[in-house]
């Protein structure tokens, strides 16, 4: 088990001059960057070509990690991101009628974007899928892979995507999350940041509606909303000014 939570920095200090109407805490902030830095240099550190956020609420990360990466490491090679659905992952033929509607409900809830079941495709189907989406991953597939998701309680949402990337053949697939999985977890984190629980719970990284998870494909559907992609550009400015910040320092 690879652990980070050793060097998780909650009393860092940090400027006081930008104004900031996401991340308004200075602890959000600190976290953004800690957990940011967290995966960057286990990929770094443990020569991980290939990074997989799972959508929706890990994918402002790649922010982080990308611009903490360029700024500290500017001649080094960075690792490829990927982006994955896991809404995308589940096959029809493994879900009983009352797991279907709870993921219909879910959606609602949430006002996700609405589905029947009938969008719901086979295993084969999303094999496919991730064969012909992730071309140049797949060529990756005898090499290191770390697929990050903020949390993981169930397990439930990340299993499928596991599922299927041992099923296409990768040989070496780290499962990454901000805490420890949860005990009694279907799948367990190989590499996890702190212990200590972020202030915006799950959304350490904000609430990211740019994107609709989907029945219909393994990777995200662009969200047709203005209102939506304005907040999501905001959202990534003030990550990209938290990681500036920090490194200024």
């Amino acid at each position: 088990m690879y652990r980070l939570h050793e060097n998780f920095s909650p009393n860092r200090s940090e400027s006081k001059e930008r104004e900031y109407k996401i991340f308004t805490e200075p602890q959000e902030r600190r976290e953004i960057f800690d957990f940011s830095k967290g995966v960057a240099e286990y990929l770094r550190s443990e020569k991980v070509p290939n990074l997989v956020v799972i959508d929706r609420s890990s994918r402002p990360l790649y922010i982080g990690v990308r611009d903490y990466l360029k700024s500290k490491y500017p001649d080094e090679p960075m690792p490829n991101i990927y982006f994955m659905n896991p809404k995308g992952f589940k096959a029809k033929e493994e879900m009983s009628p009352e797991e279907i509607n709870n993921i219909i409900d879910d959606c609602r809830w949430k006002s996700d974007l609405a589905e029947a079941a009938q969008q719901i495709k086979s295993r084969e189907d999303i094999l496919k899928d991730v064969e012909g989406s992730y071309k140049k991953l797949m060529a990756d597939k005898d090499k290191p892979l770390l697929v990050f998701d903020t949390c993981i309680h169930s397990g439930k949402s990340i299993a499928p995507v596991k599922k299927v990337l041992d099923q296409v053949g990768f040989s070496d697939i780290r499962i990454g999350s901000v805490n420890p999985s949860d005990d009694g977890a279907a799948v367990k984190s190989d590499f996890y940041i702190t212990k200590r629980q972020p202030e915006k719970n799950c959304y350490p990284f904000g609430d990211d509606r740019i994107i609709e998870k989907t029945f219909s494909h393994v990777y995200s559907k662009r969200s047709d909303d203005p209102y939506y992609r304005e907040k999501s550009l905001e959202l990534r400015e003030e990550i990209k000014n938290i990681i500036k910040d920090f490194l200024a320092k």
